[in-house]
């Protein structure tokens, strides 16, 4: 029950990550905001889930579960309600940062139950646990910039917003009757085999994330703010990348689509393997995006094959390296967790900004040029990342 509630959960919780992107026409046109406010209210977004997810990772640890995800799904549905109702763009940045904050919230406590045991689905590892729960926000991301496009055509901006709120009251509502594993339980011994089991026998010590560790925590912390950087630029000014490769703005939307459709059959692609996935796929995805975006580019390519090739590459990247961060820290996963994917959404607060200040005025080339350079940060930190205590070496089981 708790890995469908995740499911879902992470379904909305896709929703509200393509929110501004694929309203960014109805947006402009209510607002007359050009693209470096638009980057501003994804920065927004991103800024309330860092923030979200870093508060909530001590309180995952420690604290009953259920009252936690409740209160943060209705805080989301609250500030989207509230959204609907913005007037200016100031107003929507704070009632966005809100909704993000409660969403945040929410991701590091699924994130926490889905790396420990009870959660119905003992028989998957982590990395597939987490694999599948994360799928969810593919699947929300694909689907809703054509809904939410659609409910814009029918009832203006507020419309789009107030159905998001509607489906974050809906899973709090849920939450409240499913059974939450008690907080501080161990990683189930079949969770992470393999190379990602090298983790799971932390140091004496080492899940107390102690300043000793902060060169194996820095890694983990760089992965995380190039993926959820690129990801939210990426998003977010679809439209005007689409616009500057001679299409419509409605392809820049179906481009979102395109992305979150790549990243989930990335995802598959993870959830498949045979093996316990290690750091080496974060420097291939990387890799792999780099040369698939340099050649479409290059040959002029659609822009929906452009950011479905960009997805796949990247797919795996978020699921892996909270898995690897569960495996890392034991205990204490809900507090490192946090840190990891607080520093992702301080890269989706940064670089949506930097991204969307070069596109106004160096055009939208600066725009996938700061896309590039994410890529090649992730790939960086690929290279230093070790999934094991103190750069332990690996151990096999069986």
């Amino acid at each position: 029950m708790i890995l469908a509630l995740a499911t879902a959960s992470f379904v909305v919780f896709g929703g509200l990550l393509v929110l501004v992107g694929a309203s960014q026409d109805g947006l402009a046109t209510l607002f007359a905001a050009p693209l470096e406010r638009i980057g501003l209210l994804a920065a927004a977004v991103s800024l309330g889930l860092g923030t979200g997810i870093v508060a909530a990772g001590p309180l995952a640890d420690r604290y009953p579960r259920r009252p936690l995800f409740v209160a943060a799904s209705l805080l989301a549905a609250f500030a989207l309600a509230a959204a609907a109702r913005a007037t200016d763009v100031a107003w929507l940045a704070l009632a966005l940062a809100a909704a993000g904050f409660g969403a945040g919230g929410y991701e590091t406590v699924l994130n926490a139950v889905l790396s420990g045991p009870g959660t119905g689905a003992s028989h998957l590892r982590t990395d597939q646990r987490l694999t599948i729960a994360h799928l969810g926000a593919t699947v929300g991301a694909v689907a809703a910039p054509l809904a939410i496009a659609g409910a814009i055509a029918g009832g203006g901006v507020p419309s789009a917003f107030l159905g998001l709120a509607a489906a974050f009251a809906a899973l709090g509502t849920w939450g409240l009757f499913v059974r939450w594993p008690a907080p501080g339980a161990q990683v189930s011994g079949d969770g992470l085999p393999g190379r990602i089991a090298a983790g799971a026998a932390p140091e004496a010590g080492s899940d107390r994330l102690p300043a000793r560790l902060l060169p194996a925590v820095l890694p983990f912390l760089v992965a995380g703010l190039a993926y959820v950087g690129f990801e939210t630029a990426a998003t977010a000014f679809a439209t005007p990348i689409a616009r500057s490769m001679g299409v419509s703005a409605e392809r820049g939307v179906v481009s979102i689509s395109a992305f979150y459709l790549g990243l989930m059959v990335g995802r598959l692609a993870l959830l498949a393997w045979p093996r316990p996935a290690g750091p080496g796929w974060l420097v291939a995805s990387a890799a792999f995006c780099l040369i698939a975006a340099g050649v479409g580019v290059a040959t002029g390519a659609p822009p929906e094959l452009l950011f479905a090739a960009a997805g796949i590459a990247l797919g795996p990247t978020f699921p892996l390296l909270m898995a690897l961060t569960a495996a890392r820290f034991g205990e204490r996963r809900g507090t490192a967790m946090g840190l990891v994917a607080g520093a992702g959404a301080g890269g989706g607060a940064l670089i949506p900004w930097l991204a969307g200040g070069l596109g106004d005025r160096l055009g939208p080339a600066a725009i996938l040029a700061v896309l590039g350079g994410c890529c090649l940060l992730l790939g960086v930190s690929g290279l230093r990342l070790r999934p094991g205590p103190a750069h332990a070496a690996p151990r096999r089981d069986g």
